[in-house]
């Protein structure tokens, strides 16, 4: 459901190159059907790490939106052909022991810099700043990001539209959180 959205967007950009690669490639080769001048698909098997090492290569960012738990496959790759990558992905443990091999290569491992918690944040502190500037003070926020559906589109139990996996919905509101009120 993601894919389509940044795809359109990044083929406005002048000399942009695009590969769509997946298992499923018939939904690959769709996507990438929508620009044919900048963009191609393939199918590729993320638990080959040989193959997934040769997609990238030459590559200057790989964008993952496989689930969380197989990001290393990714990762591993892309740290080894020097290739950067975004996720929209919580980062892991196993993320954060690539960090300094990362920066040693001076590379770009961009984690959650989706709509949960990128934009919301994002946004919450354009305004906070802004609220600031005219000498305002903020008392209270409250941030329910994500899928906020309209009254007669909240037709599930949770009044809530995914535009990614549900399940990592779930496991992410068993997160650990801070909560401050009143200072």
């Amino acid at each position: 459901m993601m894919t389509p959205p940044l795809v359109d967007y990044l083929a406005s950009f002048k000399d942009t190159h695009i590969t769509v690669a997946s298992n499923l490639v018939n939904e690959a080769k769709q996507i990438a059907a929508r620009h044919p001048s900048c963009m191609d698909s393939m199918f590729l098997d993320i638990m080959d790490a040989k193959q997934v090492l040769g997609a990238v290569k030459g590559y200057n960012l790989v964008i993952s939106f496989i689930p969380p738990f197989m990001h290393m496959h990714v990762l591993k790759p892309c740290l080894e052909a020097g290739v950067n990558v975004a996720t929209s992905s919580y980062i892991s443990p196993d993320m954060l022991k690539l960090d300094d091999a990362v920066k040693a290569k001076g590379l770009i491992f961009l984690n959650e810099c989706g709509l949960d918690p990128g934009i919301d944040i994002m946004g919450t502190m354009k305004v906070v700043h802004e609220a600031q500037e005219h000498g305002c003070k903020i008392v209270s926020y409250e941030s329910y990001c994500g899928g906020l559906p309209t009254a007669e589109q909240a037709d599930n139990p949770l009044g809530y539209k995914f535009s990614w996996n549900p399940g990592a919905g779930i496991k992410a509101s068993k997160n650990t959180a801070i909560y401050m009120k009143d200072g």
